[in-house]
C-alpha cells in the first residue's frame, strides 16, 4: 500500500517512517505556510526563517518529502485505490477537503472538526446540546491580560488558564491558595502575552480533585471499528507538577463498546456524525470527574484526529502500523481486548546558547537496535549518516511498551528507555508511572474508574498490587 502523510508540525512523521520500514511506499506532504492551517479570518504569527527551516528539516534523509499542495496535485485525478492518506491534525482540513472526493482511503478532517477543538465555547455549546450526562463549566472570556489581572485580583476561586490558539498553552496553578494561584496565572500570561492576546483566552473553574479519563472511538465509513481508553499524565514533572506538556506518559487500552463510560462519551450524535463521514473518523471526549461531588465534566475534544502520544501507544499493541490502518479500512478491530500500550515522552530541555529559546540542532541520538519497535522519534534528521536532532522542538520523541499486564508493558517500555541514549534527556521515571502516592497518578485514576464501574479491567493483573 502507498501512504501519503500530511503534516505541519511533524506529529505523524514517526508513523510514516515506521510504515516505510515495514516495506510500504511512503511520501510526506509538508505544509509550508502556517496560514494554510487557520480558519478563515484568523491570523498567526509569521514563522521566522530559522523556525521554518528547522521544522521543514524534520526527517531529512529519512523520508521522501514534498510541499503539501504539490502532493495534493499528484493525488488528484489518479486511480488510487491502494493509497491511504493520513492527516495528523485537524488543522489540515484544507488539504483534506481537496482530496476527500478522490476515492482515496484515509481520514478527512473538516473545518468544523478543527473548530470544535479550537473554539472551546463552540465545543461546550455542542456538549450542552448532545451530552446530557456531562456537566459543562461556565468560563470567563478575556481578550486582554489587563482585564484578566483585575478579575484574578478580585476572585476567591481557583481557575485554569486556557489559550484559544495552538501556541497559547493551558496552565494549571499548582497551589491551593486563590491569591497565589492567581499570581501564577498572571505570570504565565505575561510570559507569552502575544500568544494569549492574539486569539483571546479563557479562565475555567479548576476542579481540585479531578480524575481525567479520555475514551476514543474509531469509525470507518460510519461503522464503529474500535474503542480505546486513554489515561495520560500531561504535566512535565513527576507527581504531576510543573508545566503542562502535550503528553508526558500515558496508558491506552481497548475497551468494550458496552462499558458504561461509552454511554457518557459517545451519545447518539457521535454515530450520527460518523455516518456522514467517509473514511477513518476519530472521536473522543475528555471526561473530568470530580472525586468530591462525583459530577462528570466535559474537558475538550480532539475531534477527528488521532491523539498524541495515544496513537503510538495504540500502534504498539498492533501487529504492525500497516495492520492498524488496513484493519480500519476493512472495518476490522486491530486490537485484542486484554492488551494495553503505554508511552513516555523523551524531552530535550537543552537550550542553544546562540539561539535562546531553541533546542540545539545536530546533537547525536543513539540507541540499541532492539529499541526500534518501541521508539518514535520526532525531532530528528539524518546528517552525514547518523541520526541527530533537527532543533525544531523540545519533544525529542516517544518510547512505548505493550503487553497483557501493566507490569509487562511498563517493564518493556522502561527497558527500551534504558537502551536509549541522548545527552541531557529528561523523562518521567518508572516509579512515577506506577506510583499510587499522588491522587492523579495513572494507576489511581485507572482504579477510580474501575471502582465507579465505568469499564471492566481487561488486564491480567490486580492494579492495587502495583504500589
Amino acid at each position: 500500500m502507498r501512504y501519503a502523510v500530511f503534516t505541519f508540525t511533524g506529529d505523524a512523521l514517526p508513523v510514516a517512517h515506521r510504515l516505510q520500514q515495514e516495506g510500504h511506499d511512503v511520501v510526506v506532504g509538508m505544509v509550508e505556510d502556517v496560514q494554510d492551517t487557520l480558519l478563515g479570518g484568523e491570523t498567526a504569527r509569521t514563522e521566522d526563517d530559522l523556525t521554518r527551516e528547522r521544522r521543514l528539516s524534520l526527517y531529512d534523509g529519512l523520508l521522501e518529502k514534498k510541499p503539501a499542495w504539490n502532493l495534493v496535485q499528484e493525488l488528484t485525478g489518479q486511480t488510487a485505490a491502494d493509497t491511504f492518506v493520513l492527516f495528523d491534525r485537524n488543522h489540515l482540513f484544507r488539504f483534506a477537503s481537496a482530496l476527500e472526493n478522490e476515492g482515496l482511503s484515509g481520514n478527512f478532517p473538516t473545518a468544523e472538526d478543527f473548530g470544535l477543538e479550537q473554539n472551546r465555547e463552540d465545543a461546550k455549546a455542542f456538549v450542552r446540546r448532545h451530552y446530557p450526562s456531562l456537566a459543562v463549566a461556565d468560563v470567563k472570556q478575556f481578550s486582554s491580560i489587563a482585564e484578566a489581572t483585575e478579575f484574578l485580583k478580585a476572585t476567591d476561586d481557583l481557575w485554569v488558564l486556557k489559550g484559544k490558539g495552538d501556541d497559547a498553552a493551558t496552565f494549571l496553578p499548582d497551589v491551593d491558595d486563590a491569591e497565589l494561584a492567581g499570581k501564577q496565572i498572571q505570570q504565565q500570561l505575561a510570559s507569552n502575552a502575544e500568544a494569549y492576546e492574539r486569539h483571546g483566552f479563557i479562565l475555567e473553574p479548576l476542579i481540585a480533585s479531578v480524575v481525567e479519563l479520555t475514551p476514543q472511538r474509531m469509525f470507518y465509513d460510519g461503522e464503529a471499528v474500535a474503542t480505546t481508553l486513554d489515561i495520560e499524565n500531561k504535566p512535565f514533572g513527576s507527581g504531576n507538577v510543573s508545566m503542562q506538556t502535550g503528553c508526558s506518559q500515558d496508558l491506552v487500552f481497548p475497551i468494550a463498546e458496552t462499558d458504561r463510560i461509552c454511554e457518557l462519551a459517545f451519545p447518539p450524535i457521535v454515530a450520527e456524525l460518523a455516518r456522514k463521514r467517509r473514511g477513518l473518523f476519530y472521536w473522543d471526549a475528555s471526561l473530568l470527574i470530580d472525586r468530591r461531588s462525583r459530577k462528570i465534566h466535559f474537558g475538550e475534544f480532539c475531534s477527528n484526529r488521532p491523539g498524541f502520544n495515544a496513537l503510538f501507544s495504540e500502534l504498539a499493541q498492533c501487529k504492525s502500523v500497516h495492520d492498524y490502518f488496513a484493519g480500519a479500512v476493512k472495518k476490522r478491530n486491530p486490537f485484542t481486548l486484554g492488551t494495553l500500550g503505554c508511552s513516555v515522552t523523551l524531552f530535550n530541555p537543552s537550550i542553544d546558547p546562540d539561539r535562546p529559546g531553541r533546542p540545539p540542532d545536530a546533537v547525536p541520538i543513539e540507541y540499541k537496535k532492539r529499541v526500534e519497535p518501541g521508539l518514535w522519534l520526532w525531532d530528528v534528521k539524518l546528517q552525514r549518516g547518523r541520526l541527530v536532532t533537527a532543533g525544531d522542538d523540545w519533544n525529542l520523541g516517544v518510547i512505548t511498551g505493550a503487553g497483557t499486564s501493566i507490569e509487562a508493558a511498563v517493564g518493556q517500555m522502561y527497558r527500551n528507555v534504558d537502551d536509549f541514549s541522548f545527552v541531557g534527556v529528561y523523562y518521567r521515571p518508572k516509579f512515577d508511572y506506577l506510583s499510587m502516592d499522588y491522587p492523579t497518578s495513572i494507576v489511581n485514576r485507572l482504579n477510580y474508574g474501575l471502582e465507579r464501574g465505568l469499564y471492566q479491567l481487561p488486564f491480567k493483573v490486580k492494579v492495587g498490587d502495583l504500589a
